[in-house]
């Protein structure tokens, strides 16, 4: 289950990703739900992680022959660099929940809803290249990310 949510997860991501890069209004109006999405996990992860978060913005503006459609600055610190600037992979994860949790939704939630729910997480969870460029450029920060990830996996499947 897990590789076919990923799968469809990077498709219906390159999808996003394409259109909307496009540039047009409709498109950028289009996409303004998971920009909120994708900003907003930047902005908390930073929050809850000591960055202070100084500014956030989900106004569209040119840069170059593209579009930046959002935007975070927070302080980058050992432990925030790297969970602010991924953070919008924490959407795929919400999403496979999404899916596997599925079963024991209450009653009145739509079977419909899946789909809207995968393809927003899917959209909002790809991290810019920026973003990209930010985590490996704080090495330390992201290789202490790793080994918490480690730890807490290992010491789960210990209990």
């Amino acid at each position: 289950m897990i590789i076919g949510f990923l799968f469809v997860s990077v498709v219906l991501g390159a999808i996003h990703r394409r259109l909307s890069s496009s540039g047009s209004f409709i498109a950028i109006f289009y996409c303004f739900p998971f920009t909120l999405m994708h900003e907003m996990s930047h902005f908390l992860a930073a929050f809850l992680t000591g960055g202070r978060p100084s500014s956030f913005s989900v106004w569209p503006r040119r840069s170059g022959n593209g579009w930046i459609l959002g935007s975070v600055r927070s302080v980058p610190t050992l432990l925030s660099t790297a969970p602010t600037a991924l953070a919008p992979l924490g959407w795929l994860v919400m999403g496979y929940y999404s899916v596997a949790l599925w079963d024991i939704r209450p009653v009145w939630v739509p079977e419909w809803l899946i789909v809207p729910i995968i393809y927003a997480c899917s959209a909002a969870c790809a991290p810019s290249w920026h973003d990209i460029r930010i985590a490996l450029t704080h090495p330390l920060s992201l290789l202490l990310w790793i080994a918490i990830a480690y730890i807490a996996v290992t010491l789960s499947r210990s209990i």
